[in-house]
Parts: structure tokens; C-alpha cells; sequence
């Protein structure tokens, strides 16, 4: 635990408006969501954030379509290019 609340000060001391951002957007997206966007946001791959997270291929993919419905993105839009602008 330790470990994830030092990843989330350092990336609010590098990204210091992303969170009020994402958030202003919908604030309905859940902590886990959030987390995966700051992972994105970092440039991640999917395969860094699978072993971080200590998550399934499928769920993050389930979260990642969430992410997209919440922020009424379309399919076809990157979710990265999306969260890199916030």
C-alpha cells in the first residue's frame, strides 16, 4: 500500500491538474479507473498496468471500455491520446 501511495504524490507532484481534469469530465469514474488513466497518462502499456495492478487481461479491458463509456469516447478514438491532453 505504501508503495501506491507514493506513486500517486509523485504523480500529482508531475501532474498536478490531471485528476481535477479526469474528474471534471465524470465524476463517476471509480479509484481503480482513475488509477489506470495515471497509468495511461504515463504511457504504460497495458502489460506494465496488468502487473502493477495484479489484474486479469480481461478486466482491464472491461475497465478501459468503462473508462471510454464514462468519458463518451468512441471506440475508434485512442484512450491514450484522449488522457495524454488532460
Amino acid at each position: 500500500m505504501l508503495v501506491q501511495q507514493n506513486f500517486e504524490i509523485e504523480f500529482a507532484k508531475i501532474y498536478p491538474n490531471f485528476t481535477k481534469k479526469l474528474i471534471q469530465h465524470n465524476d463517476e469514474l471509480t479509484f481503480t479507473e482513475v488509477k489506470i488513466c495515471m497509468y495511461i497518462k504515463m504511457n504504460f502499456s497495458n502489460k506494465q498496468i496488468l502487473d502493477l495492478m495484479h489484474i486479469s487481461d480481461s478486466t482491464l479491458s472491461n475497465l478501459r471500455s468503462s473508462i471510454r463509456k464514462k468519458l463518451s469516447l468512441d471506440r475508434k478514438k485512442g484512450l491514450f491520446s484522449i488522457i495524454a491532453n488532460l
